[in-house]
């Protein structure tokens, strides 16, 4: 595969975030797919490894938190042989009427098409302080 065609498949990823989809999200994953996210697991529940179906179940309940979906605005991407970098922004409401805005910085793997590993890095402050 192509970087550009690598880069597309991480567009199409994010934008599933917009439209509150996990099931886009879980279906442009590989069945062996991880989600790893910076952080302490004994301090912030979003933080370390995630299986699919873990990270099926966070999407579930992130976007259930929202009024309209996650605006995900990727701000640069670079790529290289399967992997793709993408430094984005979010910008939610939560349906306690909380502004929720983030900063990312992903690593993606691609394989065969699909999404196989996200190293996701953000400020899970902010999280904690938006969703308690």
């Amino acid at each position: 595969m192509s970087i550009e065609y690598n880069k597309q498949i991480v567009r199409e990823f994010l934008d599933h975030f917009r439209t509150s989809n996990p099931d886009g999200l879980i279906d442009a994953m590989t069945e062996d797919a991880t989600w790893w996210v910076s952080g302490k697991p004994h301090l912030f529940s979003s933080a370390g490894t995630k299986t699919q179906a873990e990270a099926a179940a966070m999407f579930r309940n992130m976007f259930s938190a929202y009024t309209n979906g996650l605006d995900m605005t990727i701000i640069n991407m670079v790529g290289e042989g399967d992997s793709v970098a993408a430094e984005a922004q979010s910008q939610a409401t939560t349906k306690s009427g909380k502004l929720y805005e983030n900063e990312y910085f992903f690593l993606f793997k691609i394989r065969d098409g699909k999404i196989a590993v996200v190293r996701e890095y953000t400020d899970l402050m902010h999280v904690k302080e938006t969703f308690g």
